[in-house]
């Protein structure tokens, strides 16, 4: 793997970079109910930005079911358990109203320049982002930023790719 170069601090620091970045684009700063995610070791750390915005701004989080995303509101860190591929979930009720959600912060192994994304492979994201038509922010390390990744008829693109030193819109 790719982290594997980098220490835990490393990718502690560099996403701080990448939050740092999104916080002051206008996507970010006009939002009121972000769909968001809870970060693995290997992705850009989100779980401070969710702490840090979660009483002035409404985030929803996906949660794995079958082969499906069912998304989740998050309150905070204690109302969250262990989910079905070890990532931390919201426990709580089913969020439906995918209206209400104004803008999406997509993790992912790659991004290119041209707003394409390779995710864990599953389809997951592709599947739940097909069915959300507001504006979708793929955040990632330098290092994760490419010209040209491979992709395929059914990925969804992102409107924007956010790293630690550079915004890509399309």
């Amino acid at each position: 793997r790719i982290t594997k170069r980098f220490t835990a601090a490393d990718l502690y620091r560099f996403s701080d970079e990448v939050i740092t970045t999104l916080q002051l684009t206008s996507a970010f700063q006009q939002a009121h109910c972000i769909l968001a995610y809870y970060s693995l070791n290997d992705e850009v750390n989100t779980h401070a930005l969710l702490q840090d915005y979660c009483l002035e701004k409404r985030f929803i989080l996906p949660i794995v079911d079958g082969d499906e995303l069912l998304l989740k509101e998050f309150r905070d860190t204690q109302q969250m358990k262990k989910g079905a591929l070890g990532i931390f979930e919201p426990i709580g009720n089913v969020f439906t109203d995918l209206d209400l959600i104004d803008l999406i912060i997509v993790p992912g192994r790659a991004f290119d320049r041209k707003l394409n994304r390779i995710g864990r492979g599953k389809g997951y994201y592709d599947r739940l982002l097909s069915q959300l038509s507001c504006p979708k922010v793929g955040i990632c390390f330098d290092f994760q930023l490419f010209d040209d990744i491979p992709f395929e008829d059914w990925d969804i693109k992102m409107d924007m790719v956010v790293t630690q030193n550079e915004i890509v819109i399309g």
